[in-house]
């Protein structure tokens, strides 16, 4: 593999743990500088919606974990250099919620992205989240 490929791909793996540290921080401009202004988010196998831009997406995270602990882990990505400005990715992801009252959610699943360069650097695009499993209490 060569060296430009593995410099973009590295900054497609460290994109997507900004993403992850910046949820779970709570670092809501971190996490916008992260994504795409018109990124299409699908939710909807998670019984979510689909939202559309970057400012109705944070929006939609504030209001849904603003006040919960979140962990997310994303794992054994695929990613895939599809031209010299998108890819895609696949992750292993792993993720936990425990609400302020208690109730907590361990999903296990997929995360499905789309990558592209803006402005000289990688934002994500596209995602759609799905769950192979969900344990509540």
């Amino acid at each position: 593999m060569d060296p430009n490929t593995l410099r973009q791909l590295n900054a497609i793996e460290s994109l997507e743990a900004r993403y992850c540290r910046g949820l779970d921080t709570k670092e809501w401009p971190a996490l916008d500088s992260v994504l795409a202004d018109d990124i299409e988010v699908d939710q909807t196998a998670l019984g979510g919606d689909r939202i559309a831009g970057a400012a109705n997406y944070v929006a939609a995270l504030q209001n849904n974990y603003g006040r919960a602990v979140t962990v997310h882990h994303a794992h054994m990505p695929e990613i895939e250099l599809t031209s010299p400005t998108t890819a895609t990715g696949t992750w292993a992801m792993q993720v936990l919620v425990v609400r302020p009252d208690g109730h907590r959610v361990l999903g296990f699943g997929h995360d499905y992205d789309t990558y592209g360069i803006r402005n000289g650097r990688w934002v994500l695009t596209a995602t759609k989240s799905t769950r192979l499993h969900l344990d509540r209490s």
